[in-house]
């Protein structure tokens, strides 16, 4: 997590302990099947300009969003990050245990069901400018780490295909977290939705909503984002992605505050594929106060 001098050390080496295995197993050619640890995710090394975080307005970046677990039913490790390598960022890491049904019941530091579905899609095609808004459409758990001193969630989870829900408490600030999350699956469309209480001095709630559809060749989402308990207003934005060519993907998100029309946020993303699980990738964000750009090499596993 972050912030005090010994737990930002510890979580910078988990971090990049969780990149390194990254790319050291999905480079060595073991079949999924054969694996003794599976992920799903992505990494990049890029280079950003304008962003408030980095010094200079620029800099070098590597994040990502990704998890890894052990295969099979029974007792298992699950462990994962989200974020870029230095303060912004979260780190999960849970003991498991996974039912021959496909239910996994975690222990330690899941991630938050909140995070599991609805997702902003920011937070795939430009992640520095999503690190800085995140106080909108992710969980408190995940904000409050990035924004927080100490802010070090433990708690436990259960997932299944299409459904999750997750409790958290983090001791220095007495706060408990209650999220649930879940998937419909309709006949050319999906909503996800998601709803999460924040105990504190006071109860305060998170909520989003999302619907996903294919148009032509591209996917389409339409997210509203309620971040009360993140103190932050209401968003909507309006996401689509889409092939040109036979290795380009171009995406177009527009977010917009209901309070604030005017600080809407237009970015745009170019991911050209390189072969294999490679690509380059690059994006800018433009609001009424600030603009940004990203250029970087992704790896998916």
């Amino acid at each position: 997590m972050t912030c005090c001098k010994s737990s930002h050390r510890a979580q910078i080496a988990l971090t990049s302990l969780w990149f390194g295995l990254c790319l050291g197993a999905s480079l060595t050619g073991t079949a999924r099947a054969e694996s003794w640890l599976l992920g799903e995710g992505w990494v990049m090394l890029g280079a950003t300009d304008g962003l408030d975080h980095s010094s200079k307005d620029e800099g070098l970046t590597f994040g990502g969003n990704g998890t890894w677990s052990t295969p099979g039913d029974g007792l298992g490790l699950s462990f994962g990050a989200f974020g870029s390598l230095g303060r912004l960022h979260e780190t999960y890491a849970a003991v498991t245990w996974t039912t021959a049904q496909g239910e996994r019941f975690s222990v330690g530091n899941p991630r938050p069901a909140y995070d599991l579905f609805a997702r902003p899609a920011l937070t795939d095609v430009f992640l520095s400018a999503a690190l800085e808004r995140s106080d909108m459409g992710l969980s408190r758990a995940t904000d409050g780490t990035i924004t927080e001193q100490k802010y070090l969630p433990l708690g436990a989870s259960y997932t299944r295909d299409g459904a999750a829900m997750s409790l958290h408490y983090i001791d220095d600030y007495d706060v408990y977290i209650l999220g649930v999350a879940g998937r419909m699956d309709l006949s050319d469309i999906s909503v996800d939705a998601a709803l999460e209480l924040v105990d504190g001095d006071r109860t305060k709630a998170n909520a989003k909503l999302q619907l996903n559809r294919d148009i032509g060749q591209g996917a389409a989402s339409a997210g509203l984002f309620y971040s009360g308990a993140n103190a932050a207003g209401t968003e909507f934005e309006l996401a689509y992605r889409h092939p040109v060519g036979a290795r380009v993907t171009l995406s177009e998100i527009l977010s917009v505050p209901l309070s604030d029309p005017d600080q809407a946020l237009v970015a745009l993303g170019a991911q050209v594929g390189l072969g294999e699980a490679w690509s380059l990738n690059a994006a800018a964000s433009y609001t009424d106060t600030q603009s940004a750009f990203m250029a970087g090499l992704r790896f998916e596993f």
